[in-house]
């Protein structure tokens, strides 16, 4: 039985496999070698025809370890073979399914892990400039320290905390989007905190306090200190669908 979600073009090719398979018992020596010739050509077309290959860059890796992780995670139904290298950030993969898209591949990328797929004509969201910045509430706590959240929320806005670390990869994809909700939100203001690691007094108070389980991590209060929601992961749209409540 062939699978529904096939092409007809392909079932096509695939029926007249089985075919050649079913007539190739039936045939003397002499006429055999002439049908596998066909036979292995109609499998090379039929093969041709139902895989495609799909370009692009992975932004937010920091490590090795980063571009395995993101092989695996487009190791998914459909695909036949993924790779991803760390110093091009190029990713490659090759599909099974003409149904599967880079709308597909993106979807998976976000649901399943904090790099970014980019494809021809994307690029990333660009962190804000200082004359950007100017007039705008966005302020960088000092590197590993503990916060008093209460002291630091703006009177009359909601704060979003940005928890970042010079060597997480996402974090540099995240941030700019936090960034640019400044533009889009006047009632808004961001406090940037480097938590330089997890031994830091701000890395062992989140975790303790707000069970950070990893970077980026986002904790997002009102203008009385009242905890709205908590963000972990490269997703702005879950931060952006907290502060417009």
């Amino acid at each position: 039985m062939l699978p529904k979600d096939l092409t007809a073009d392909i079932k096509n090719r695939l029926k007249s496999i089985e075919g050649q398979i079913g007539g190739i018992a039936k045939l003397k020596t002499k006429d055999m070698k002439k049908h596998i010739v066909k036979l292995l050509m109609l499998l090379a077309t039929a093969s041709a025809f139902s895989q495609k290959t799909i370009e692009f860059t992975v932004e937010g890796m920091s490590c090795e370890t980063c571009a395995e992780t993101a092989t695996q995670v487009l190791q998914f139904d459909g695909v036949i073979s993924a790779s991803v290298d760390f110093a091009t950030k190029k990713a490659v993969v090759v599909v099974a399914e003409e149904r599967i898209t880079a709308a597909d591949i993106k979807k998976r990328m976000y649901e399943h892990s904090n790099f970014e797929a980019l494809f021809a004509g994307e690029s990333l969201v660009k962190p804000l400039t200082e004359t950007e910045k100017a007039g705008l509430d966005i302020q960088s706590l000092p590197p590993g320290e503990k916060i008093k959240f209460k002291k630091e929320v703006a009177p009359g806005k909601i704060t979003i905390f940005d928890f970042t670390a010079k060597w997480c990869g996402p974090c540099r994809v995240f941030t700019p989007k936090v960034e640019q909700l400044l533009l889009k939100y006047p009632n808004l203001a961001v406090r940037e905190a480097d938590i330089l690691d997890w031994d830091s007094d701000l890395g062992r108070q989140l975790t303790s306090e707000h069970q950070m389980p990893s970077l980026p991590f986002t904790l997002i209060f009102d203008d009385q200190g009242k905890l709205l929601g908590k963000v972990i992961g490269n997703n702005i749209e879950e931060v952006e669908a907290i502060i417009s409540k």
